[in-house]
């Protein structure tokens, strides 16, 4: 049985260590292997009235114990000052006996003897008990209170022995102040002992399903719900609140409030907040009954009509589209985004909404750059942001400022690096980045943003704040798209959209020939007609006057063309018209789709836009025909930009047919100015040669592009060779 004991003390004397320092953990431990030793050796010699070798092993082991006295170790030291009695006892030593009981019954004033014991011995343990020990009659208020006697904890109220002498009581609850109490306990008689606690404040024990909801008292956080299970006592309380037991949080507890009305609030991210009110009219416990969260998620469907699109939830990647989740009620960002585009929409969650996000994605331009001419009261960058939300053919947006300081940082940039004018012309630090710095800047950066390209927001006039140019840069581009217009007046924002959004098509309706207007003459004059063409077909000559359309008389070649502009392929288009001679002729001529290009001198495309643009309008095109007019539109905007290898790549895959119109010479004069300007001599004059042998124009609008390629051949001639 004293050997189960001492295990039973060591394991839970072993555990606490687990808490202490190191080297107090060290120390302890080796303490505790010396006292099993010491008290071990004791025991054997004991047992075997080897009483001359115990004493010496238990005066080691008392000598540790009582230098480390702990609630764990009482009953080793009970234990040991026990034995080292009945042995001096055995040993005639009976002032040292006595003297042992004593001390043992000042460590453990409850301690009894067991086993076979001489009456002798029994008889000088209760001598020692009446000059030692007494009893105490304790009561504390209220009963549920922490008691601690001479630093040691006893139950509030209760009977039990104390050695007599000076003590201290103390005692502690929730709502109440802490009390101290001294007394003496005398020899002979019971001692009584009264501490009464006054009471602070109101408590409240509040139990939630689920667990982990912060409590909030009269706005203030006082900490959140631990996992239960909650008392068996919550049973029925539970029960009318439609949990289980075991779905109930531990109680929390706590004890501040004083008279009056509280607000008590319970909230967890993704469940409704709830609330409940306390009206404390005098101190007291309150356990209000559970409260029980209700889940305010919603679904929310994200879908791409773009291929390989990512979806993003408030900036983190969910994975490829469909995608399909939860989300608790609040408000969220919901992003496609892909290679080429992104599309993003804000959310405001309400619980059991099923809410479906697809859209178009746009090419997106990250702001990363901002010059304000002195502080501002508005944030531009996020100004802008709104103002061009209603653009559908770019996305621009403002990524966390942060971020954006991180990044400018990462590569020594100042905020207003990319500051340029409307005339795109760049301003202070601006023009000290060369253009092939912009251009692996502008790919690194939109890159770190997964964006399509980057863009700047400048206040060119510091006389006028509100005026501003915003500057849109591709990826891997170096001259920038610039617009303009003033926050303060919506009319030239709408005019900006307008500019962004200005529409490019591919194809035109056509009827194989060229018009001229001639003075003093009603109608349009026909200068050129496509061999082999649907005018040429109709029997329409060159000088013949066009002089109605349908039923609709034309003074001039626009009347024809705003005709021509509303019909498609296939139509037929009547036209009356007259001869050299001024003889009347009808004509029913076929309307045919030809190719379109942009131009490259045109000041108001916006190339950068156009670039992402049609990179975007490739991934899905109609048919190859459609995806050759695509390239050599995305070529032509290279060319704008002087990106000419990247142009030339293009080029090199479009296949149009010769004749006139945009066709095959358009596309060889193209691929002849990207070799002449990336120094490839012998590349180019091939491909002017090819676009002089051509019928093709440079636009549909002209000039053939026969002439321009001679005169490129003729200047390559001039030019010397390398």
């Amino acid at each position: 049985m004293r050997s189960r004991t001492l295990f039973v003390c060591g394991t839970a004397f072993l555990i606490g260590l687990l808490i202490l320092p190191a080297r107090a953990i060290s120390q302890t431990s080796n303490d505790m292997a010396d006292i099993q030793v010491q008290m071990a050796e004791a025991r054997r010699h004991f047992d075997a009235l080897e009483y001359e070798q115990a004493v010496p092993a238990l005066d080691r082991a008392i000598a540790i114990l009582t230098t480390r006295r702990t609630t764990d170790m009482q009953k080793i030291l009970s234990d040991a000052y026990e034995m080292r009695a009945r042995a001096r006892f055995g040993l005639g030593d009976q002032n040292g006996a006595r003297d042992d009981f004593v001390a043992l019954l000042k460590a453990d004033p409850s301690h009894t003897l067991s086993g076979q014991i001489s009456p002798r011995v029994v008889t000088m343990f209760e001598d020692a008990q009446k000059t030692t020990i007494t009893t105490l009659n304790l009561s504390v208020a209220p009963p549920t209170a922490e008691v601690q006697l001479d630093g040691l904890p006893v139950k509030a109220n209760a009977t039990f022995p104390v050695v007599v002498g000076e003590h201290t009581l103390t005692a502690k609850q929730l709502g109440y102040k802490p009390g101290t109490a001294t007394f003496s306990a005398a020899a002979g008689a019971a001692s009584q002992a009264t501490l009464q606690l006054a009471r602070a404040s109101a408590v409240v024990a509040v139990v939630t399903s689920p667990p982990d909801v912060e409590i909030f008292i009269d706005g203030v956080s006082k900490g959140k719900t631990a996992p239960g299970p909650a008392p068996a006592e919550y049973a029925a309380a539970a029960q009318r609140a439609g949990v289980s037991l075991a779905a109930l949080s531990a109680p929390f507890i706590t004890a501040d409030l004083g008279v009056g009305q509280h607000r008590v609030e319970f909230k967890r991210s993704c469940y409704v907040q709830a609330e409940r009110r306390i009206d404390v009219s005098d101190l007291k416990d309150f356990v209000l009954d559970p409260v029980k969260l209700t889940s305010a998620i919603a679904t929310v469907v994200a879908n791409s009509p773009q291929p390989g699109s990512t979806v993003f939830v408030d900036g983190e990647s969910k994975g490829p589209a469909p995608y399909s989740a939860e989300l608790c009620e609040g408000e969220h960002v919901v992003e496609l985004r892909s290679q080429t585009g992104r599309f993003t929409r804000k959310v405001d969650v309400r619980p059991g909404q099923k809410i479906d996000v697809t859209g178009t994605l746009r090419p997106a331009f990250a702001l990363v750059s901002a010059s304000t001419q002195g502080p501002l009261n508005v944030d531009l960058r996020a100004a802008v942001e709104r103002a061009l939300e209603p653009v559908r053919s770019v996305y621009v947006f403002a990524p966390p400022a942060d971020r954006v300081s991180d990044t400018l940082k990462a590569s020594q940039l100042p905020p207003d690096w990319l500051s340029f004018d409307i005339n795109k012309r760049p301003l202070g630090v601006s023009g000290d980045v060369t253009a092939p710095m912009r251009r692996d800047l502008s790919a690194k950066i939109a890159k770190t943003f997964d964006a399509q390209g980057i863009a700047s927001v400048t206040i060119p006039s510091p006389g006028n704040r509100n005026r501003i140019v915003v500057t849109l840069l591709g990826s891997g581009n170096a001259e920038p798209d610039v617009v303009e217009f003033s926050l303060d007046r919506p009319e030239t924002i709408a005019q900006a959209v307008t500019t962004l959004d200005r529409p490019v098509t591919f194809l035109r309706p056509s009827i194989g020939l060229n018009m001229i207007d001639v003075a003093d003459v009603a109608g349009a004059v026909v200068i050129s007609v496509d061999a082999g063409g649907p005018a040429s077909a109709s029997g329409i000559q060159i000088g013949d006057l066009i002089v109605k359309v349908g039923e609709q008389a034309v003074t001039n070649t626009a009347g024809v063309l705003t005709a021509l502009a509303t019909h498609n392929a296939n139509d037929t288009l009547s036209l009356e018209l007259k001869d050299k001679a001024g003889a009347a002729k009808k004509a029913d001529v076929k309307v045919l789709m030809t190719p379109r290009v942009i131009g490259m001198s045109d000041q108001m495309l916006l190339a950068n836009r156009l670039v992402a643009d049609f990179r975007t309008r490739l991934l899905s095109p109609s048919n190859a025909a459609e995806e050759s007019i695509i390239r050599l539109n995305l070529a032509a905007a290279l060319a704008r930009l002087q990106s000419w290898n990247d142009a030339r790549n293009e080029l090199q895959k479009v296949k149009l047919a010769d004749g006139p119109g945009v066709g095959n010479g358009t596309v060889q004069y193209l691929l002849g100015l990207a070799a002449d300007n990336l120094g490839n001599r012998a590349e180019a004059e091939t491909a002017y040669k090819a676009a002089a042998a051509s019928e093709s124009w440079m636009t549909e609008d002209g000039p053939p592009v026969k002439e321009l390629a001679e005169a490129r051949l003729a200047e390559l001639d001039r030019r010397p060779a390398r």
